[in-house]
């Protein structure tokens, strides 16, 4: 019952932002990069999909690393401590580096990942699809 309402929870941040989204961004994804459910089914599980957003349940293990991939513009909610480095595609490196429960925002973005923390990551991502409805009040059911 509590992941359902976490989950549930999530997504309703998602379809908030969603109106904000489609007015300032576009949701401008690099599109030559794949997707990462594609490349990697075993670290991401889809949770909840439909024309609005899609929820994924992400994990990466200590050490491992994933080739460049893709996300949309998405909400990140880390259910472990993480440090992940990300090298985009022109060679620039960031660290990411989050608590339990802390909860980030992100552009579109096209990225290779690296779990260099001290164990596994592990959390869910609200990734943002283009609104067609950029002024539509968004409904909970």
């Amino acid at each position: 019952m509590r992941n359902s309402v976490m989950i549930g929870t999530i997504v309703l941040i998602g379809l908030l932002l969603l109106p904000r989204m489609g007015r300032a961004q576009g949701n401008a994804a690099p599109t030559t990069a794949p997707d990462p459910l594609a490349l990697y089914p075993q670290n991401y599980t889809v949770l909840f999909e439909n024309d609005r957003v899609r929820v994924l349940d992400f994990r990466l293990a200590k050490g491992a690393s994933e080739k460049t991939h893709r996300h949309p513009a998405n909400v990140a909610v880390f259910l472990k401590d993480v440090k992940i480095r990300f090298t985009l595609p022109d060679g620039q490196t960031k660290i990411r580096e989050a608590r339990a429960g802390e909860v980030s925002y992100s552009e579109a973005t096209a990225h290779a990942s690296e779990n260099i923390g001290d164990a596994d990551a592990h959390g869910i991502l609200v990734e943002l699809k283009q609104s067609n409805h950029a002024d539509a009040t968004p409904s909970v059911h």
